[in-house]
């Protein structure tokens, strides 16, 4: 999880799961025809916010628990996938499972479990 104090964003595992700053030099996921499984799920966040911050908290948290990978996408990094930041740019942060939107500015830690147990919408 972040720490407050730094301004840092996680980069470390909780429980197992991936998460924090990934290489995003394709700008999105792993591409399901590329023989990787796709990372179900997605923050999108942006530089030096503290909200972002939280949020991927929560995610890291969440994901370590249940033992499911994450990636973190910064909309503003050239790399980022156009549409997404045309999508959300205005929103950010927001979280992603398996493509849909299930939380914005702020995630409820049981909305993200239900979610990956449901896979999709809480």
């Amino acid at each position: 999880m972040a720490d407050e104090r730094s301004g840092e964003r996680a980069t470390t595992s909780v429980g197992g799961a991936t998460g924090g700053r990934p290489d995003v030099s394709a700008g999105h996921p792993p591409d399901p025809s590329g023989g990787v499984d796709p990372v179900r799920v997605v923050v999108l966040v942006r530089a030096d916010c503290r909200t972002c911050d939280r949020m991927e908290g929560v995610v890291a948290e969440i994901c370590g628990r249940v033992g499911e990978e994450h990636t973190v996408l910064d909309v503003d990094d050239p790399a980022t996938d156009p549409e997404w930041r045309a999508e959300y740019g205005d929103r950010i942060p927001v979280t992603l499972v398996d493509g849909v939107e299930i939380g914005t500015w702020r995630l409820e830690p049981d909305d993200l479990a239900r979610a990956l147990q449901g896979g999709g919408r809480p």
